[in-house]
């Protein structure tokens, strides 16, 4: 069978199946109740354990960008947050009545999840303003009041979800008794938190993941080439990689970008060029990066090289 096949079909049978079992094992061992309120038990504790799989995704995981390819796992990423969500609105129109502070806390969860998706899909991708002249005028004129800030805060707001969902369960009585069942919770929500924690504070200031700005100039009236000196304990990459860059330094803001690297990585320490089309509010401002500015970086991601020798055989046969 097709590895393009076969990769995405087990990575989707390992999120939606092999990831929550044990956490729903544990919970319809533990209690007894009707089907019906089992199912909703059930209901909500997967969109929470695909929430967090969403947190975890978001943090561009390399063994997984190696195995999927990065398009792929920015869709799962896509799908599974849509998933999610879906489930949380059965869960929430199903679910009986509860203590006030249990019911508080799943509704503000759900309003700021909802908020969240909708948002992403609108601003993040293109699965509205592709398909839609009407959605894309919109967007142009809402993207000025809604900077690159905003989905910066949004992103940090998935936390806010993830703090009332685990005071929502630890405020249910009946779920807090079942020991093994709150043991195992907390360990998934620890290893979510503990793993977007090291990747945004820890990993960002090791050594291997800075570099400098080296030469910043302009191709033509909306193109720049910036060219960035990595660390020599940096990863080798092939043209056509992909870096999530942010710039230290000041007049430009230190939110993540993604750019595709122009050049390989021939030099000791290497060094990559970025061919930069100046069309967003960002990149207009890209010029203004002296060189010297430190960058902090993440990847590099994929190769467009690995795609050509991939597609290579096939081409040559006639």
């Amino acid at each position: 069978m097709n590895k393009r096949l076969v990769r995405p079909t087990l990575v989707w049978l390992i999120i939606l199946v092999i990831l929550p079992l044990p956490l729903l094992w544990l919970l319809n061992a533990g209690l007894t109740d009707s089907f019906h309120n089992l199912l909703i038990y059930d209901l909500g504790l997967l969109a929470y354990t695909y929430w967090l799989t969403i947190v975890y995704l978001s943090m561009r995981p390399k063994w997984l960008e190696r195995w999927l390819g990065l398009p792929k796992m920015y869709l799962v990423h896509g799908l599974l947050g849509a998933c999610a969500l879906a489930l949380a609105l059965l869960h929430s129109q199903l679910s009986f009545s509860m203590q006030r502070w249990v019911v508080l806390t799943g509704w503000l969860a759900l309003y700021l999840a909802i908020g969240g998706v909708f948002y992403a899909a609108f601003f993040l991708s293109g699965w509205l303003v592709d398909y839609s002249p009407r959605a894309a005028k919109l967007k142009k004129r809402l993207q000025r009041p809604f900077n690159h800030r905003v989905p910066l805060w949004l992103h940090r707001l998935n936390f806010v979800v993830i703090a009332l969902i685990w005071f929502h369960v630890h405020l249910i009585p009946r779920l807090y008794q079942l020991t093994g069942f709150i043991i195992l919770f907390d360990c998934y929500t620890l290893v979510a938190v503990a793993a977007y924690c090291w990747q945004h504070f820890v990993a960002t200031n090791l050594a291997k993941n800075k570099g400098w700005v080296i030469g910043n100039r302009p191709l033509s009236p909306r193109v720049q080439e910036v060219t960035v000196k990595l660390s020599s304990q940096a990863s080798p990459y092939q043209a056509g990689a992909v870096y999530f860059l942010s710039f230290r330094g000041r007049g430009i803001p230190a939110e993540w970008h993604p750019f595709s690297g122009a050049s390989a990585s021939q030099a000791a320490p290497p060094e990559v060029k970025l061919v930069i089309d100046r069309v967003g509010d960002f990149t207009k401002r890209i010029g203004q990066v002296p060189p010297g500015c430190p960058v902090v970086l993440q990847g590099p991601f994929g190769g467009f090289e690995q795609e050509i020798e991939a597609a290579a055989p096939k081409r040559r046969s006639f």
